[in-house]
């Protein structure tokens, strides 16, 4: 698909349902608490095409839609299943909320704790695009934000809680998940700055990791992840890749 997004339509999420099975519902719920936005969108249904009302932001947030890849390597633009608009206007962020506030941890202070830099008012303002990707090897999105040079670096800056490298989390019906958040200093630099991390969840015997390295290039934070059962090898080049080739589709469209 190679057309380029309307500037004020977002792709609706369904919160909670899935695209394939009622099974996928927990792992929605999963990611939505731990720094899982961008992927909540790639587990979650999404509704047809649906105009959102941006105000001003309209202009800068059709830009950042159309400054996100279509396609790279065998990946490709999921369209009904990304969105744009006001951070915290997001379907995907409003339903990740949801799940958070009906959720207890043993560590209360590491709830969200890989998402910290969202809290911020500057972010939950910022224009934003959330993309998803058909990719046969797992989840693959991509988040943008479009911030100042001294938000973009105050974002990439947040680190979570020394004490949240685990975690376990309790949800509404009793279930609970195993959580594990660690650093990836194996991949390079990217962008102006960057910093790569993974996000273990165990649920029963379900195991997942999510993949990803958040980006700044100039202004504009991007958060480039995979979910998948595989290690960061099978993810590794993919990572990269991808997220060298959003920074350069965004200096072609945005300058």
């Amino acid at each position: 698909m190679r057309s380029r997004p309307e500037p004020t339509t977002t792709a609706r999420v369904v919160p909670g349902q899935s695209r394939r099975d009622g099974g996928d519902r927990k792992a929605v719920r999963s990611w939505a608490l731990s720094l899982g936005l961008p992927l909540v969108l790639a587990l979650s249904a999404c509704g047809g095409q649906a105009v959102e009302d941006t105000g001003g932001d309209a202009e800068a947030v059709a830009l950042l839609h159309e400054a996100q890849l279509i396609t790279f390597e065998g990946a490709e633009l999921i369209p009904e299943g990304s969105e744009a608009g006001v951070y915290s206007e997001l379907v995907t962020v409003r339903y990740s909320e949801q799940v958070r506030a009906s959720t207890e941890l043993d560590k209360p202070a590491c709830l969200d704790a890989a998402n910290r830099w969202a809290d911020t008012e500057s972010v939950k303002a910022a224009p934003a695009s959330l993309t998803s990707y058909q990719w046969d090897q797992g989840s693959l999105t991509h988040l943008l934000v479009r911030l100042d040079d001294e938000g973009a670096t105050a974002a990439l800056a947040s680190r979570p809680p020394s004490d949240c490298d685990t975690y376990t989390a309790t949800y509404e019906d009793g279930t609970s998940s195993a959580y594990g958040v660690r650093d990836l200093t194996e991949l390079p630099e990217l962008g102006d700055e960057s910093r790569a991390f993974a996000v273990d969840v165990e649920t029963g015997d379900d195991r997942n990791h999510m993949y990803s390295v958040m980006y700044r290039n100039g202004g504009l934070v991007g958060t480039t992840s995979i979910m998948g059962p595989g290690g960061i090898e099978d993810y590794e080049e993919m990572l990269v890749g991808f997220t060298r080739a959003s920074v350069e589709r965004q200096n072609e469209k945005l300058g």
